[in-house]
């Protein structure tokens, strides 16, 4: 039974804003932006995004805050932008499996650091840096059961039709409604040789 990040109203103090610099040449420190908008992918029947894993514990979007995470595998919240820009994050470097993973929190999430998008970046040559540590435990990061190495074929069969393509990139997004609540989520994936590079998924909730 994988370990889960417990839930708690616990309240994250953001680092100020902070110069994004390179560690290498695809991957900044902020989060990347995938070249498919997800946002602007026609909803489809099937949820998409709802929980992640970070080697081995599982947390959920928009419940698992940023104090869990760190707790847990330490890290430093970075901040850029301001108002409907914000954006927080936690990054960390799983240099085994050459990957970035960064968890953020956009201007909804940011006052109570709950992680509403994950993004799981394939590097080169990833290292252990002040901005992206190397989280303890076995090197594996995943969102909905999905993770960079899988094949396509297989991913695809139980994701469906993408709701847009792109090149090596396909998008999916799913829209719910409970009484005046709006649940968005969206997952981006990019495709080589026949296996996820990358994955980016985001959950929202509104009224």
């Amino acid at each position: 039974m994988r370990p889960v990040l417990t839930f708690c109203a616990l309240m994250v103090v953001v680092a100020g804003p902070v110069q994004v610099t390179k560690a290498f040449a695809d991957a900044p420190f902020a989060p990347p932006t995938p070249l498919i908008n997800a946002d602007a992918v026609k909803p489809g029947p099937k949820t998409v995004a709802q929980s992640f894993t970070l080697n081995g514990v599982k947390g959920t979007l928009e419940k698992t805050t940023f104090a869990e995470v760190q707790k847990r595998f330490g890290g430093q919240v970075r901040r850029q932008g301001d108002a409907g820009d914000s954006l927080a994050w936690l990054c960390y470097d799983l240099p085994a499996k050459h990957l970035r993973v960064w968890l953020s929190a956009g201007e909804l999430h940011i006052q109570g650091g709950e992680i509403d998008e994950v993004s799981i970046w394939s590097a080169p040559s990833p290292a252990n840096s002040a901005e992206c540590p190397v989280p303890a435990g076995p090197q594996s990061a995943s969102v909905s059961g999905l993770s960079p190495g899988q094949a396509w074929t297989a991913a695809q069969a139980g994701l469906g039709v993408p709701g847009a393509a792109k090149g090596d990139w396909a998008a999916y997004a799913h829209t719910s409604r409970t009484g005046a609540l709006t649940e968005d989520d969206t997952l981006v994936v990019r495709i080589g040789d026949g296996r996820i590079t990358h994955l980016q998924a985001s959950r929202t909730t509104t009224n």
